[in-house]
């Protein structure tokens, strides 16, 4: 079989990746032989299959595929680089600590040392959101959950969204974290393109983190604590307050790779993921609440409770 025709096969592998209850163990088998008879490394054929999977995926699992790849066709050997180590040994004591050293558990607290003034009504979040932490010509997706990015509709410029939000237009649930390039890409599955996936991300500029199981209380303690670049928190509207972090100040992320290595294994793997936040929200094109959008299902707000023009920690 030619070297062309098993790159082709390879390349289509990733475009169809299988996860965990969905034929991940068949799948990672084939694109490992697929990778090695390509005659790629077991470091690039591991990074490539290990990118596309979920954490239920383990990566005993990948390298003992491509170990055996290697054996099979006769190309040397692997050893997989071991995983980043947590900062801190035990998460639940270290998010005590941080907890314990909060300045701040009343979200007036919080709102009143907000470097950009939130003098307004919710209704007027979004304008002023937009214009703190995006660029005019930034192409930005606003929607529903399921919301195609659809340009002219979901997707517009943010000053664009200004306007229309100034003039009264419709608020909508979500926000993508980053801006849009506008071009399509395939998705995932291979089955489709789309034009608001991560591959669809033009600047690394946020990374969204949350908690699910922290009452209110300790998440404000947590955010007014932690020595993290934050941008904005926002009240979700329910139980969870989205806090967003400027990533050039946590590392230089240019590419997919470099987010891959620095928020992913660094910032969550290392440190947020022990501490308990959302483990699912380390993907650049990550949906987060719009401010300034009323729930109806629980009549409340989605509201700015801090915002800054630079990432910086609460507690200076």
């Amino acid at each position: 079989m030619s070297l062309l025709i098993l790159e082709n096969r390879y390349q289509n592998d990733l475009l169809n990746p299988r996860q965990r209850g969905e034929g991940a163990h068949s799948w990672v088998m084939t694109a490992a032989n697929h990778g090695i008879m390509a005659k790629l490394t077991g470091e690039q054929v591991y990074s490539d299959i290990r990118l596309l999977l979920d954490r239920r995926v383990p990566d005993k699992e990948i390298s003992d595929a491509v170990k055996k790849a290697l054996q099979d066709h006769g190309k040397g050997a692997f050893v997989p680089q071991p995983r980043p180590e947590a900062v801190a040994r035990n998460g639940n004591v270290a998010l005590k600590n941080i907890i314990k050293q909060g300045k701040f558990s009343d979200e007036a607290d919080i709102w009143d040392v907000s470097p950009v003034r939130l003098w307004n009504e919710p209704q007027e979040d979004p304008a002023l959101f937009l214009q703190t932490r995006f660029n005019p010509d930034d192409l930005v997706w606003i929607g529903k959950h399921d919301d195609a990015g659809i340009i002219g509709k979901t997707i517009r410029c943010a000053s664009d969204w200004i306007k229309y939000f100034q003039s009264g237009g419709q608020t909508f649930p979500h926000i993508i974290i980053n801006p849009l390039n506008g071009i399509p890409t395939t998705t995932k599955s291979g089955d489709k393109t789309t034009l608001r996936g991560d591959g669809n991300v033009k600047s690394y500029r946020h990374v969204l983190v949350e908690f699910d199981n922290l009452s209110r209380e300790y998440q404000l303690r947590f955010w007014s604590a932690i020595k993290l670049p934050i941008v904005a928190l926002i009240d979700s509207g329910g139980k969870s307050i989205h806090a967003w972090l400027d990533v050039s100040k946590l590392a230089e992320v240019q590419t997919a790779e470099d987010w891959q290595e620095h928020i992913k294994n660094d910032l969550f793997d290392r440190i947020l993921t022990p501490l308990g936040v959302d483990r699912a929200c380390k993907n650049p094109a990550r949906l987060s609440r719009l401010p300034g959008h009323l729930r109806m299902e629980k009549g409340k707000y989605q509201r700015l409770l801090w915002l800054s023009t630079q990432g910086i920690s609460i507690n200076g």
